[in-house]
């Protein structure tokens, strides 16, 4: 056989076969989003089974997912427990999402701690971390503390500081509160 023809044939193989891997990829599901649509559906033992694996692996908008189902019981037993440990995982990675909702189980008294800890605080320091990314639900939370005095030292312009941030990002409570103070 000529050297040209056996050249010829071998790149069309090599064709065929990287479409054929192309287009295996392309249907190739991604987990993360078919967890989304599961969740989108309501079907969430669906979304448990695909998140678990990735949350597992340390994907940290998989712990926050997780999380979540586990606070709002959607396709496991609901657990304030479950759901705090998912969020921190998350949070340490930087998740602002996750340190939201870490904080909120802090500022709600979700989260089982020794008799000493103070929950306000580790609110206030959660909500700071997503805050300073840019989390306009974290600031004006934030902002709330600083105003009464929660978890941090009262000081009403650092609350108005905070709750203006969240107020450009079109935060509505943040809004009105201004709203409010202008009048």
């Amino acid at each position: 056989m000529p050297v040209a023809l056996l050249a010829r044939k071998l790149f069309a193989r090599t064709m065929i076969t990287t479409v054929l891997s192309l287009a295996i990829v392309d249907v190739a599901a991604d987990p993360l989003q078919d967890a989304s649509d599961a969740v989108n559906r309501k079907d969430y033992p669906t979304a448990v089974r695909l998140l678990e694996p990735l949350a597992r692996q340390g994907v940290a908008s998989a712990q926050l997912r997780l999380g979540l189902l586990y606070y709002h019981g959607h396709g496991v037993r609901e657990s304030d427990a479950a759901a705090l440990q998912w969020f921190e995982r998350a949070a340490r990675q930087g998740l602002a999402e996750a340190q939201y909702h870490l904080g909120n189980m802090y500022a709600y008294g979700l989260a089982d701690l020794p008799p000493e800890t103070d929950a306000s605080r580790l609110a206030a320091q959660w909500y700071f971390e997503a805050a300073r990314s840019g989390h306009p639900e974290a600031q004006y939370s934030l902002g709330i503390l600083f105003l009464t005095g929660s978890g941090v030292e009262q000081s009403e312009a650092e609350a108005r500081k905070w709750i203006a941030r969240a107020a450009a990002q079109g935060h509505r409570d943040a809004i009105a509160y201004l709203g409010a103070l202008s009048k």
